[in-house]
């Protein structure tokens, strides 16, 4: 096994003492890193304090949270990170969804210990390909991608996210902060949806139980309706040493942006009405705001923050 491979860490995750003992005993005397925890609040507490894991081998049967809620969560905070699940004929199946899920593997018990070292060892060196990948990022000058859609395909979450992972791969900023930028490309990509192709009055949409279930309603129905769901929306996102943009086009009719933008291209101050939050909150993460004169172009421009 390579030197880069012993470096690896690895941690258990079981609550059967003697197969963590055998793990760890097995994958210490291999050279690897390994920590163990019996359940699965364990584990993600050694995930928490700063320990640093390239790969969990963990069981699906766990006292209190399962393996499943444990994959869930690291999904969600450490996406980067494989899991490789440990199960019993019984909950073969349920493996085997979850894969679907996001784990990276699975093995069945009761197994032999080379079995796990070929199914670990595949998944550490998928994971360090995908790092080498992620760092030919860092040394882009320039990026740009185009998108359209039809309104029925637009998944915002989605696509923010996939920007969000460029401006991570191009550590345009800490990775506590690229959230924020999520959040401001799923906003303006909802608006051109809601408020841009589908035609949704924003005056309608607010924190009213009533009011939210005539929202919905008719935005539901407008998304059977090939006038309003067949319109496209365009998105262009660019990236360079010193900024990214990112645009925002859709084909509804356009709004009056004058009263949100001022002269300096920033976001003025709105009222905190429901559907004006989403403007307050790309106020306080961009740094200008461009429309066109119509109304249904919009573009975010965010200038790299300067290291501290």
């Amino acid at each position: 096994m390579d030197s880069q491979v012993k470096r690896q860490n690895i941690l258990i995750v079981d609550d059967d003492e003697l197969i963590v003992s055998l793990l760890v005993e097995y994958f210490s005397d291999l050279g690897y890193g390994v920590g163990a925890a019996y359940h699965a609040e364990e584990a993600i507490e050694k995930l928490n304090n700063g320990n640093e894991f390239n790969l969990v081998l963990t069981d699906i049967n766990l006292p209190g949270k399962s393996g499943l809620e444990l994959l869930r969560i690291i999904n969600e905070t450490k996406s980067d990170l494989p899991v490789i699940l440990l199960t019993g004929l019984k909950t073969l199946d349920t493996a085997l969804s979850a894969l679907k899920s996001g784990a990276e593997d699975y093995i069945t018990k009761p197994f032999d210990l080379l079995t796990v070292r070929k199914v670990v060892e595949k998944s550490l060196k998928k994971r360090n390909r995908s790092k080498r990948k992620d760092k030919v990022y860092e040394n882009a000058l320039t990026f740009s991608i185009q998108f359209r859609f039809s309104t029925i395909e637009l998944d915002p979450g989605i696509v923010a996210k996939e920007l969000a992972g460029i401006l991570y791969k191009m550590q345009f900023a800490p990775e506590e902060e690229i959230k924020k930028y999520e959040l401001a490309f799923t906003e303006t990509i909802i608006n051109s949806i809601e408020h841009g192709n589908l035609e949704l009055p924003s005056s309608i949409k607010s924190n009213n139980l009533l009011e939210m279930v005539e929202f919905e309603e008719l935005r539901e129905k407008r998304l059977q309706d090939p006038q309003y769901a067949g319109r496209n929306i365009t998105l262009t996102f660019e990236i360079n040493r010193e900024l990214f943009s990112f645009t925002c086009q859709d084909e509804g009719k356009g709004f009056d942006w004058h009263q949100y933008l001022n002269a300096r291209h920033k976001l003025a101050e709105v009222n905190s009405k429901s559907h004006g939050r989403g403007f307050m909150m790309v106020r306080h993460i961009i740094d200008e705001v461009y429309f066109n004169e119509r109304g249904n172009i919009i573009t975010l421009v965010k200038y790299r923050p300067v290291a501290g």
